[in-house]
């Protein structure tokens, strides 16, 4: 009875592009030396965005790149800029008319703080719930942990690892 199973659907193929914009809180969560030491990051909720471009490799896997920004007051009202340039690997589980994107960011971290800039290194690992509207458009929620390493040659025992929540809504389009 071979006719008798449903054929998945795919929704994507080799080649075709995908556009994102996320817009939401910072929230961030706590700092840790590299000896294990826990401490208040001393921020308060801050703002969240991107932009993100992808190519479908088939219907489940998607790479590209993410370019965001975040911003958030410090106790003394100092503003913490971070910008996040990532490459980008998502497996995407579906159930139309939903999916969930699974995915894994990699890359640099341009931090600004009152008169300190520095790049670091930035992971993101995080998911998506996402409602598909139609076949171009989808709408949703996104959950990533943002993981900023901060070692310092010059002062060994000032590094540390910045760990931060972005909650955020997201808008897709797929062409």
């Amino acid at each position: 009875q071979e006719e008798d199973r449903p054929v998945p659907l795919s929704v994507y193929t080799l080649g075709q592009q995908t556009f994102v914009l996320n817009l939401g809180l910072f929230i961030p969560l706590f700092l840790q030396d590299f000896d294990g030491a826990v401490s208040d990051t001393n921020l308060s909720l801050g703002g969240a965005g991107s932009l993100q471009w992808g190519i479908h490799l088939d219907n489940h896997w998607l790479v590209g790149v993410e370019v965001g920004g975040i911003f958030s007051k410090s106790l003394q009202e100092n503003i913490l800029y971070m910008l996040p340039i990532t490459v980008k690997g998502a497996y995407i589980f579906h159930a139309y008319p939903f999916e969930f994107p699974v995915f894994l960011g990699a890359g640099m971290d341009i931090v600004k703080y009152r008169d300190q800039s520095h790049i670091d290194f930035i992971l993101k690992p995080g998911f998506s719930s996402l409602w598909k509207y139609n076949v171009s458009w989808g709408f949703g929620l996104n959950v990533v942990y943002w993981w900023v390493p901060q070692p310092w040659a010059e002062v060994p025992n000032e590094g540390r690892m910045g760990n931060f929540l972005e909650v955020s809504a997201t808008a897709q389009y797929s062409f």
